[in-house]
């Protein structure tokens, strides 16, 4: 038995809307990472519709092609990795309304923040591509350990994690987002592109479909080959490769960056109050008081094995008495085999300093992206490109 991502389930206890005193009470940092992501991409939309159809298209790109791609990767059975929590406001019980504010999050923001700088289509599509890694660990490593979401126990593909957080993840980021930068900058580059370029129509439709349709078989490539450096499972090996080529293709275009030299706005304090909220969670929340009840990983006969889509073996269902996740069954009774809803108690920090020294500087490393793509380093640079040109106007004259 198996929810699908679409199945609205009326057999299963979930609710659209849910008290959020009723959420703090069993998952407060869910309750504050669920609003901070939502406003953000409110933020995002307000900047998007403010600002040019290049940025009206990024967002647009963002929600469908975002979205679509978790609702493949829920149904496909060789790829159902992970379990959302239920938010307080639900679509479908495996689909929290904020889930696709988080694609909002992490593709708009570095996609419209990168193309400020001026860069070239592929220096520009892999800057985004770190950008989006770094603006996503910190809620990866906050939501896994306060049980924003559970992964299943025994998959390969996402058994090798730091903090609680597969690499494999990280290293989709990375190739989702700088798929998707580069697929826009396909439709958008007939032109110059900056905060108030005009796109045709034909241009938005072709900038959606194109997103769509290509931005996962792109990404899945990349990782296919990736992976094949870990002996077929993405871990370091895969992660910090696909990193370093990212890295050296975004510093060919250095010399030729035009940033477009615009003050600290709103969008990159924006990008700031996410981070830090994240930190807040991690510093100041305990995981071992949160509790989850929905849907999680069928339990089931241990040692009953599947293949996953990397072509290993996993266990298809959760062995209640041998499992190695991040939470445990200490405030509730234990599953029954093939039930898909129960409920799972957070886990008390094995590390705790550690784990509040990554995610702050995860944060305080995003935060000094953002403001040099959304502030003064941007600004002051444009602003002295500006000056030149002035003076040099003047000198021929």
């Amino acid at each position: 038995m198996r929810t699908l991502p679409w199945d609205v389930s009326p057999d299963l206890p979930w609710k659209t809307f849910t008290s959020p005193a009723k959420q703090w009470a069993n998952q407060p940092t869910f309750l504050i990472g669920e609003y901070v992501i939502i406003v953000c991409a409110l933020l995002a939309l307000i900047h998007a519709v403010r600002s040019g159809s290049a940025n009206r298209l990024t967002w647009v790109a963002a929600l469908i092609v975002g979205t679509a791609n978790d609702l493949i990767f829920m149904a496909l059975p060789v790829v159902d990795t992970f379990w959302q929590a239920q938010a307080t406001i639900m679509i479908t019980p495996r689909l929290p309304l904020y889930i696709p504010c988080v694609y909002i999050v992490f593709l708009y923001w570095p996609t419209v923040g990168i193309r400020r700088l001026g860069l070239g289509r592929w220096p520009a599509a892999a800057l985004t591509g770190l950008v989006a890694v770094v603006l996503y660990a910190p809620y990866d490593i906050v939501g896994a350990k306060f049980l924003w979401w559970t992964w299943h126990d025994t998959d390969p593909a996402i058994a090798d994690r730091l903090f609680g957080a597969p690499l494999s993840s990280s290293l989709w980021v990375l190739a989702f987002t700088g798929s998707f930068a580069m697929l826009l900058d396909l439709v958008l580059r007939g032109h110059e592109v900056t905060e108030q370029s005009f796109v045709t129509r034909r241009r938005f439709v072709a900038g959606i479909v194109l997103a769509a349709c290509i931005t996962t078989p792109l990404m899945m490539a990349q990782m296919f080959v990736l992976h094949l450096l870990d002996g077929g499972t993405p871990g370091l090996v895969a992660f910090c490769t696909g990193a370093v080529i990212y890295g050296s293709v975004s510093c060919f275009g250095r010399r030729t960056a035009r940033p477009e030299g615009q003050p600290v706005d709103w969008l990159g304090r924006g990008a700031a109050a996410y981070l830090i909220a994240l930190a807040i969670c991690m510093a100041f929340f305990a995981p071992e008081t949160h509790v989850s009840s929905g849907l999680h990983q069928v339990p089931g006969p241990c040692s009953v094995e599947e293949s996953d889509i990397t072509g290993n073996t996993r266990d298809k269902y959760l062995c209640v008495e041998d499992y190695a996740e991040d939470f445990t069954f200490a405030c509730t009774t234990p599953p029954a085999h093939d039930v898909q809803w129960y409920t799972v108690c957070g886990k008390e920090h094995a590390n705790y300093p550690a784990y509040v020294a990554v995610v702050s500087g995860l944060a305080l490393a995003g935060i000094a992206a953002f403001f040099a793509m959304f502030g003064a380093v941007g600004g002051s640079v444009g602003r002295a490109a500006t000056s030149a040109s002035a003076r040099a106007r003047s000198t021929a004259e």
